[in-house]
């Protein structure tokens, strides 16, 4: 005969009522530790109910003199200038060279591009013609330099100023912010906030349509004095920064996390320093025929501009999966 009892039988909960003030205040204790945790640290601290992605965005870069600014500045004379050669034969133990004023058309090659661009600091020109007038069509024809090198640094290049114009877009959440809508600000090395008086300016304080750097500025930045010895190798050739150049990587990272204003964006700038690096960019310039040249060979700051950060919106299916995982993990 079947047990109807047995076969309809199930399992329940037995709950248990401990009546001890000791035991209950412990449970209740760490009820409230439980509860700090999901909701003050998970969810109001971390701010894990967001739905987080990272910003893609447009990039332009320009280079301004000195002289050519709205309110121009003049240039110092090179024999006030400490690394020129008008000036003195050595500065800090490194060789000097005589200076020149070029301008931004001549300082960047190429004169335009996007994320990087380079800003020289010095440059070697070299005549070269076709040796004994051979002809290119010959395996063995070659340029061949007519005269010794001669070798200029850039007057006052700390002085030029570099435009940054760039724009954020997040694709979850259709934002685009161009730069001269948002607040920013220029953190250097030790992550202090730089001030930014004139020619300087950043985001809405800007007067200009992207944000504005004294060269000065971003190597202050970025802890950097062109007049060091430079790092990269071969090490035993001693010399300046200045003298062969260095790289520069500027971060731009977009938040709107900070705030529980997730309309209300910002941006930061850190410039990193590539240690055991220089840089250099040679260029040829024909006259009337390819008989002759003069080659340029251009060391000089490389600054690479990269676009970062998170940004952040209420999501409520992330907000579930995080305090049950939470929930889970104690």
């Amino acid at each position: 005969m079947v047990e109807w009892d047995s076969l309809l039988a199930y399992a329940t909960t037995r709950i248990v009522k401990i009546r001890d003030k000791r035991l209950g205040l412990l449970y209740y204790f760490f009820l409230f530790v439980i509860f700090l945790y999901i909701v003050g640290w998970t969810l109001l601290y971390q701010k894990r109910y967001l739905h987080l992605e990272n910003p893609v965005g447009s990039i332009r870069l320009s280079l301004l003199a000195p002289e050519h600014r709205p309110i121009p500045e003049k240039r110092s004379p090179a024999s006030q200038i400490p690394y020129c050669l008008q000036n003195s034969t050595t500065y800090r133990n490194f060789s000097n060279y005589n200076c020149t004023y070029w301008d931004e058309m001549f300082v960047t090659f190429p004169v335009t591009e996007d994320h990087d661009m380079l800003i020289a600091t010095r440059y070697t020109s070299i005549s070269q013609s076709l040796h004994n007038n051979c002809s290119l069509l010959d395996h063995e024809c070659e340029y061949v330099d007519d005269s010794p090198a001669e070798t200029f640094y850039i007057a006052d290049i700390e002085k030029f100023t570099l435009m940054v114009e760039h724009t954020m877009y997040a694709p979850s959440m259709n934002k685009v912010r161009n730069g001269e809508d948002l607040s920013g600000e220029l953190l250097d090395c030790r992550g202090q906030v730089v001030p930014m008086p004139y020619p300087n300016s950043l985001g809405k304080d800007n007067s200009s349509t992207g944000d504005v750097f004294e060269i000065s500025k971003l190597l202050s930045a970025a802890c950097v004095d062109l007049d060091d010895l430079s790092d990269a190798p071969p090490r035993y050739q001693s010399k300046s920064k200045r003298d062969l150049g260095i790289v520069l990587i500027a971060f731009i990272t977009y938040s709107n996390t900070f705030s529980f204003n997730y309309n209300n964006f910002k941006y930061t700038y850190r410039v990193q320093w590539v240690k055991d690096t220089k840089f250099k960019s040679e260029q040829p310039i024909y006259t009337k025929s390819l008989d002759k040249r003069v080659v340029w060979d251009r060391h000089g700051i490389r600054i690479i501009v990269l676009q970062t950060g998170m940004l952040g919106k209420f999501d409520f299916q992330v907000l579930l999966l995080t305090v049950q995982s939470s929930w889970f993990q104690v």
